[in-house]
């Protein structure tokens, strides 16, 4: 390891002995060092804490956030605390109906100037920076601010909607918080690490929650809280798994032969098939996935641990520990459809995006703010802006495509199969395709890469926007018709609005 790495790193050395035995960088170990610690204090807010008043349980969330941040980033922890404290100066003093806006604003440009530091001094030298908590942190505040503005002008929208609800009205903040519950919910440990966020309803719900199980209110069908030691313990052997695929396969399908590709001159470019260039592809990104994988389920099984995301009964009664997740591993690597793989991916970063940019606005440009956002939100590098102008490309070429073929495939439950195999396959090409750039991050192996492949799927998503509105109709034989139930134009005008899924085609899955 190069002395300008050891240089330009703040965070606690005292590990270093063991990074140099394993040979993972310091930066790793004191991010797994602070989360397994994590994972085992977590169990105190269940048993020993649980009837703490809620002063000490938002006292020791936020004392432990910071000796976190301070383990793992040094002095640059200072960050962690001034954008809290310039988003809170805001809330009190801004406009009560921009609040939402204004600390967007402010805490995008601190964010943008943390990302462009770390890409212009810091580029290589190391992968956990003071960057990802701030992003974390980020998502807290604007959340925040937006459930406060939505409540002070919920008068308004309930006149003007004559009493119809929204997503919106399960999150709104009745009040601002206290300085104390403030910091401590933009500074709780269990997420500061790598998210996911967590928004303010269920912080709070998961502090004072414990003081309402000592009363023995929280029963659901006559049961007392579940335990959400399984849940814990699938998510931590989860957990490890996609850490040993990671070890296992990080060396045989390196990112660095695809960065090649913008030499002419390497074997990457002039030997290799554009199947094999699409196989490794795969590949090379399913062990940056894998990274992802590991950090999201620990933290996920943190909060479980410690009380948070408990999500009700399934239909079998058992308990759902689901509300705080980030990823559904199956439902991406398996999905048929685009859609459907953005939505499994960064769960609750689609919901926060949803929040303060989706369903903000007018309607034409939903799709662009929301990619526009995520990719401000996670820096400036090329790569970035690649895979999110291609997903955004490929969401409404989707959708259209979507529309225009699936109802040709269901006349017999053979076609219906042959569909589902070709928008799996799809859906792999089209999601390495996209995700390529967001892992190589610089310009110039993004484009050779999408060269290589000759821009294809951004001419054929082109060309599918150009596909008619109207679904073709499926073609029924005359003596299938008896065995077709009797439908009302309305009704079947209504079905052809509706997805596999029972959703509008026009609601968007967003990243």
């Amino acid at each position: 390891m190069s002395s300008n790495y050891y240089d330009c790193y703040d965070g606690s050395k005292l590990f270093l002995f063991l990074s140099n035995k394993i040979g993972l960088p310091i930066d790793l170990v004191n991010f797994l060092i602070a989360q397994l610690a994590a994972l085992c204090v977590a169990r105190l807010f269940r048993k020993p804490l649980k009837l703490a008043s809620p002063e000490f349980r938002h006292s020791l969330c936020l004392v432990i956030g910071l000796l976190m941040g301070y383990f793992c980033f040094g002095k640059q922890a200072v960050h962690l605390s001034v954008l809290p404290m310039l988003s809170y100066t805001l809330l009190k003093s801004g406009p009560q109906h921009l609040m939402g806006n204004i600390t967007l604003t402010a805490s995008m440009l601190y964010l943008s100037c943390l990302h462009l530091h770390q890409q212009l001094y810091h580029t290589g030298d190391y992968t956990l920076d003071i960057t990802g908590p701030l992003m974390v942190i980020t998502q807290r505040v604007t959340s925040l601010a937006y459930s406060l503005q939505d409540n002070l002008t919920k008068k308004e929208t309930d006149a003007n909607s004559m009493g119809q609800s929204s997503a919106k009205d399960e999150s709104q903040v009745v009040k601002l918080p206290s300085p104390l519950e403030y910091f401590a919910y933009t500074l709780a440990f269990q997420t500061l690490m790598c998210g996911p966020v967590v928004f303010y309803t269920d912080y709070i719900t998961f502090i004072e929650g414990d003081g309402i199980n000592a009363n023995q209110k929280y029963i659901s069908g006559g049961r007392k809280e579940p335990s959400p030691r399984l849940a814990v313990l699938y998510k931590v052997a989860g957990s490890i798994a996609a850490a040993v695929l990671y070890l296992s396969l990080a060396h045989k399908y390196p990112l660095t032969a695809l960065e090649e590709l913008s030499d002419p001159t390497s074997e990457v470019a002039r030997s290799w098939s554009v199947f094999y260039l699409l196989w490794y592809a795969y590949l090379s990104t399913l062990v940056v996935r894998c990274k992802y994988y590991h950090a999201w389920l620990l933290s996920e099984a943190i909060c479980n641990n410690s009380g948070m995301g408990f999500n009700g009964y399934d239909n079998n009664g058992s308990p759902k520990w689901d509300k705080i997740s980030n990823i559904d591993v199956f439902g991406f690597e398996f999905a048929q459809n685009f859609r459907d793989a953005v939505a499994s991916w960064n769960k609750n970063t689609n919901a926060w995006l949803r929040n303060v940019a989706y369903e903000r606005g007018g309607a034409a440009w939903r799709t662009a703010r929301v990619y526009t956002l995520s990719a401000l939100w996670h820096g400036f590098h090329p790569g970035y802006y690649l895979t999110f102008f291609a997903g955004g490309l490929f969401t409404v070429a989707a959708k259209k495509m979507r529309a225009f073929a699936r109802p040709m495939f269901l006349e017999s439950r053979p076609k219906k199969l042959l569909y589902d195999a070709l928008s799996f396959m799809t859906t792999r090409i089209a999601m390495t395709y996209t995700t390529v750039p967001f892992v190589l991050l610089h310009l110039s192996p993004s484009l050779a890469f999408y060269g290589r492949l000759y821009y294809s799927l951004h001419f054929i998503a082109l060309g599918a926007i150009f596909l008619p509105a109207k679904p073709i109709p499926p073609r029924v034989s005359s003596q299938n018709c008896s065995e077709l139930p009797p439908t009302s134009s309305k009704l079947t005008k209504e079905a052809s609005l509706r997805d596999i899924n029972g959703k509008p085609n026009g609601e968007l899955a967003i990243s």
